[in-house]
């Protein structure tokens, strides 16, 4: 494990590589919408979307001959058995577990990184702070009658959102620094 101070919080990088000895993929299909009206012999149809989820479930085993479950969604992850994969995942202090934020298949010399979950990541990292000030802009406009006030939670959302990406941008460099 190792640990990463990022703009004043911890966040621990955990990682092992093992071999594929099994693998799973799925594919679960969703259908959302339907429906239509017919009124005086003219209707029209509802629009029909559909999503795929892909399902990865797969088994590794490390150099101390521990078996490990790995299940994932939306990944679609490019792996065999007999390929070595390294796994790694993030979790910020004072949680009990995190994402998991790369795949890295050394045989392939291919990795694959979760965004979404390092954008979470970072989204949480001033998340409390943010929205507690968007409360207390809310309650100080109401309470004083100022309409400019709002233009501070303007403000402070685009603070937030430069915060964000600069702690998106350090995690992602710690996370590929362990890739081995």
């Amino acid at each position: 494990m190792t640990t990463v101070s990022i703009q004043g919080k911890n966040y621990g990088i955990y990682q092992f590589t093992g071999e594929v000895i099994d693998s799973n993929k799925q594919r679960e299909m969703h259908v959302h919408g339907g429906g239509g009206a017919t009124y005086q012999g003219t209707g029209g149809n509802a629009p029909v979307t559909s999503s795929t989820t892909i399902h990865d479930q797969f088994f590794l085993i490390d150099d101390q001959g521990q078996e490990h479950d790995v299940t994932l969604s939306n990944w679609n992850v490019t792996l065999r058995i007999g390929h070595h994969i390294q796994m790694i995942w993030v979790i910020p202090e004072n949680k009990d577990r995190g994402p998991y934020v790369i795949v890295n298949n050394l045989n392939l010399k291919k990795f694959q990184r979760n965004d979404q979950a390092i954008r979470q990541l970072a989204s949480d990292h001033y998340g409390k702070l943010f929205w507690g000030g968007v409360v207390g802009i809310i309650v100080i406009s109401v309470m004083i009658k100022l309409i400019l006030l709002p233009i501070l939670g303007i403000i402070g959302a685009v603070i937030y959102t430069k915060k964000r990406k600069q702690v998106m941008t350090e995690l992602q460099a710690a996370i590929e620094k362990e890739m081995t």
